[in-house]
């Protein structure tokens, strides 16, 4: 059995510096990188303190000047949010620096005020995050990148780095809705489900996915 955890970087209490906030959360890290912990996956968030870590490529970096063994997991970039060329590049690059420990999880967002302060609706957040997600994918697999979609469009671009893992870092998808599940599952993807849901809820998902996946893989 492999064991992770999902660290949020949450600042509740402003008495406490926030330089000690992530401090903390870095030697919690680091003991897990020495007693054998698989993986620790970082959370991104934006405009609050619920969890302040806005930069989960920055963070990863960090963790992974700081550790030897762990596997590095983004939970997730939010992928609606960013020039998909530069999550290309930056997961490429931490996981030609930490030594192929990085696994790729990947979201479109669910937080209004996300949402809005990025200029992404929620009508079209959702495409505007599976395309950010085909062309990731494409960047990593192709020399030179030619793609022609509705909000990128790039003619014979050479994206650089390429990752370390081969053919590119394991990647997961945020999936709470049942459509985010079967598409994840159609894709070939690993899911990171919602960690809130009751256990019930969370096997019932799982076991859609399975089914899901099974059927898509032939």
């Amino acid at each position: 059995m492999k064991v992770g955890v999902l660290q949020f970087f949450g600042w509740r209490d402003r008495s406490v510096s926030l330089e000690d906030i992530y401090s903390r959360a870095l030697e919690r890290i680091e003991i897990m990188d020495q007693t054998g912990y698989d993986a620790v996956w970082l959370a991104e968030h934006h405009f609050s303190s619920y969890s302040v870590c806005p930069s989960v490529h920055v963070m990863a970096m960090q963790v992974a000047a700081r550790t030897k063994n762990l596997r590095i997991g983004t939970a997730v970039t939010l992928a609606a949010f960013y020039h998909p060329l530069r999550i290309a590049e930056e997961i490429a690059l931490i996981d030609v620096l930490s030594g192929g420990r990085i696994n790729w999880g990947a979201g479109r967002g669910f937080d209004p005020v996300e949402m809005k302060n990025f200029g992404v609706t929620s009508e079209d957040s959702h495409e505007r995050f599976r395309e950010a997600v085909d062309i990731v994918l494409q960047a990593w697999n192709t020399d030179r990148l030619t793609y022609d979609g509705k909000f990128n469009s790039f003619e014979d671009v050479e994206v650089l780095p390429k990752p370390k893992q081969s053919p590119h870092p394991p990647v997961w998808m945020a999936a709470s809705s049942e459509g985010a599940i079967e598409w994840a599952a159609d894709q070939g993807h690993a899911i990171l489900m919602d960690p809130h849901s009751a256990h019930d809820e969370i096997a019932r998902k799982e076991a859609l996915y399975e089914s899901r996946y099974a059927a898509a893989q032939g």
